[in-house]
């Protein structure tokens, strides 16, 4: 089962009555993008005012804070439809009725889509663009909750805007400007270099400062070992050149070009 609660969000737990325990045995497919039209600061007292029955799992703001308020194991109420007679709809605040159709083409019959999302708002209005630190925090968070469903990104189908569930109502959510393709992509990079082994860099390291100080460029492996005359030595490859020193020689680092 995902993690309830993001690591890395600011934690706001909105009251009870505004998101349901559990998903009725759904699985998430995928995330929804959402604008806030206002501040993250008037977010959570929408959400956690009974009286307004909405809420989102999250709210990226445009300084690249997150605010978590649903646990992404229960459901939020962001994206809400109803069916009836072979038809979605839904039920205004002022208690009229409309019939939705979705653009969304995994959309489940008959299943509220809240049910099987995770949304996800944004500060600010529709016509707004996304600064760079929101961009960065949405794709943060995006990568964890890909780790926690096992979602990969697909523009429109895994990872939506609110427009595509409700085109009537919401037809402006999360507006023009949001980089479905980029996200998509950036994602998918993201997501295929946490399958590798990454080198660390340790960059207090006697052979790294050294390579630094004489523009050898930056690590190629890790450190590595190798015995000269029964003598220890610990050397690592750089762009320009190899780095070794004897064990415990530190003063004495030494360099040889690659060939």
């Amino acid at each position: 089962m995902a993690l309830d609660w993001c690591p890395f969000a600011v934690k706001r737990p909105i009251s009870s009555e505004n998101f349901s325990t559990g998903r009725a045995g759904q699985q998430v497919k995928a995330v929804v993008l959402h604008i806030a039209a206002g501040p993250l600061s008037a977010v959570f007292p929408t959400f956690n005012n009974p009286a307004r029955k909405a809420s989102a799992h999250f709210c990226v703001g445009k300084d690249g804070a997150i605010e978590q308020y649903v646990s992404v194991n229960d459901t939020a109420y962001g994206n809400g439809l109803a069916w009836k007679d072979g038809q979605w709809y839904k039920t205004r605040a002022d208690g009229s009725i409309v019939f939705i159709q979705p653009t969304w083409q995994d959309i489940i019959p008959r299943v509220n889509p809240n049910l099987y999302t995770v949304s996800v708002e944004h500060e600010g209005q529709p016509a707004d663009k996304w600064t760079d630190a929101m961009y960065d925090a949405n794709n943060r968070l995006l990568l964890w909750l890909a780790e926690q469903f096992d979602l990969t990104y697909t523009p429109h189908r895994t990872l939506i805007g609110h427009y595509e569930i409700d085109p009537v109502d919401k037809a402006s959510c999360p507006g023009p400007n949001v980089e479905y393709d980029r996200i998509a992509a950036d994602l998918a990079a993201l997501i295929a270099a946490r399958k590798l082994t990454w080198m660390p860099i340790n960059d207090q390291a006697a052979l790294y400062e050294f390579a630094q100080e004489n523009d050898l460029g930056y690590p190629q492996t890790d450190e590595f070992a190798f015995t000269l005359k029964n003598e220890a030595y610990i050397a690592q490859v750089f762009n320009l050149g190899i780095v070794y020193v004897k064990k415990d020689d530190w003063g004495n680092v030494k360099w040889v070009k690659k060939q």
